[in-house]
């Protein structure tokens, strides 16, 4: 695996309302694959140690993209366009399952730096709660 500088911007909307944006800028492993990618990476906010054992994997592999966190705020979603699946949410006062139905997704991937873009809609007991979009970059380092 290769050392590279990962960044993931996520964007929600719900409604009309502005896009709640959030930014992770990390160091973190990329490996090239027979049909898409995997990478990973820690989140260690002072350089010691990771936030409540989390570790995020990212694996493309065709038209789907598996995003899995562990540690004391984890979740394992798929996105696949066109499919509505089921994911779990883990939190310290509790579990709560989800749907995730993929809109898109699109990749430009190479071993020294790529891009993946996914969209995909996230909602409770069949009820919408947001529409979301990923935007992950990566370069070697």
């Amino acid at each position: 695996m290769q050392d590279v500088m990962i960044t993931i911007r996520n964007s929600m909307v719900t409604g009309d309302e502005k896009p709640d944006v959030t930014e992770i800028i990390t160091e973190g492993k990329f490996e090239m694959t027979d049909n898409g990618c995997v990478m990973s990476y820690e989140l260690e906010p002072d350089g010691s140690e990771p936030v409540d054992g989390s570790h995020t994997e990212m694996i493309l592999e065709g038209n789907t993209f598996n995003f899995i966190r562990t540690g004391m705020y984890g979740a394992d979603f798929f996105v696949e366009p066109g499919v509505r699946n089921q994911t779990l949410y883990r939190m310290p006062f509790g579990n709560m399952t989800v749907g995730v139905h993929g809109r898109e997704l699109h990749s430009d991937i190479s071993e020294n730096k790529g891009s993946i873009m996914a969209k995909y809609q996230i909602d409770f007991n069949a009820s919408l709660v947001a529409d979301y979009q990923m935007d992950i970059s990566y370069r070697t380092i």
